[in-house]
């Protein structure tokens, strides 16, 4: 089938050549029947958006999906309401409603209004005997990825370096002061994944947002290993509170040691030191090996737990690497 003669419902592209009108006009036409189909008419406005080697065209009232979601709880377990809920979430929903609680254990109830309280820039607008109606506050144009990222990062190199402290020293409080704030990069996480999914569905959102969606994706997919670096600190953090005491001062040292260059590996990745951070994370690899054996050789009574913290010090580095990728990809397109 021709490009110039589609269906109204293909999503092939449709080909039109620019034509001048007048001396200082360009204009492209389009075929009436598809136009319609599309929801446009005469007088319809339509916005340009320049985005790398393309324009992206969009009506002011771009068609979207329904961003409203209804959670019935019926036969669902609390984890599997509040799974969905978050999910919604995350997926840009304006208005979620969990119905059905009428029914429901009231520590269900108590537990969604505790995982609404601790997401950004939602709140419960309704609350009545049989459902609760969550609603979205926020604004495209008051988000700030690149600033969440930002406040992530900080919290996670802070948690991190707690956590390699609390193993090294035995501070089960320290510890879970670093366990408790897992959850502030879970939702400053799940707060970056909502501002690019919305992004990616709506040129608009991802407009309003100040960014475009290369920018977005790699905003995103650093957030996403930042979270993945928290979840190891909060691993750490956990065997210090199982530990049988601190490990002896050689290990301890060598654990510290071990521990402050895989964090240097996720540091010089998010300032852009690409090649310092494959050479530390080398460094991170030869390191953890070489312990692995050491205790593997030891008669160590928490030598299990302490080979499990060294896995999680080497996928941290792993982790940083991913992040190096990714602001190594920035950097070429700045170049470009």
């Amino acid at each position: 089938m021709s490009q110039n003669h589609l269906s109204p419902g293909s999503q092939e592209p449709v080909e039109r050549k620019v034509q001048i009108a007048g001396n200082s006009t360009f204009v492209v036409s389009l075929p009436k029947e598809w136009a319609t189909a599309q929801g446009l008419e005469s007088g319809t406005p339509m916005y340009l958006y320049p985005h790398d080697d393309r324009l992206v065209a969009a009506a002011s009232t771009v068609s979207t999906r329904d961003r409203t979601r209804r959670i019935d709880v019926d036969g669902l377990s609390t984890d599997a309401v509040l799974r969905r809920a978050r999910t919604a979430y995350v997926a840009g929903c304006d208005r979620i409603t969990v119905a059905g609680l009428e029914a429901a254990e009231p520590e269900l109830r108590r537990q969604v209004e505790r995982a609404v309280a601790r997401l950004i820039g939602i709140t419960i607008q309704e609350d009545t005997a049989d459902r609760i109606v969550i609603r979205n506050l926020l604004d495209a144009s008051e988000v700030s990825l690149p600033q969440t990222v930002t406040q992530a990062r900080q919290l996670v190199l802070e948690m991190y370096a707690d956590a390699i402290e609390s193993l090294c020293t035995d501070d089960t409080t320290l510890a879970r002061r670093v366990i408790d704030r897992d959850d502030d990069v879970d939702r400053l996480f799940a707060f970056v994944s909502r501002g690019f999914h919305r992004g990616l569905e709506d040129v608009h959102e991802i407009n309003r947002l100040g960014t475009d969606r290369s920018e977005a994706f790699r905003q995103y997919r650093i957030a996403r290993d930042l979270e993945r670096i928290a979840d190891h600190a909060e691993g750490i953090a956990t065997i210090t509170t199982r530990q049988s005491g601190p490990p002896d001062d050689p290990l301890a040292e060598r654990l510290e040691s071990v521990g402050a260059d895989a964090r240097t590996v996720v540091r010089q990745a998010l300032e852009g030191e690409i090649d310092q951070s494959h050479e530390t994370a080398s460094s991170v690899r030869a390191s953890t090996a070489e312990l692995d054996q050491q205790l593997y050789a030891q008669n160590e009574s928490d030598a299990y737990l302490y080979g499990t913290a060294i896995q999680r010090v080497r996928r941290t580095a792993a982790n940083g690497i991913n992040i190096a990728t990714a602001m190594a990809e920035t950097s070429i397109d700045a170049r470009e």
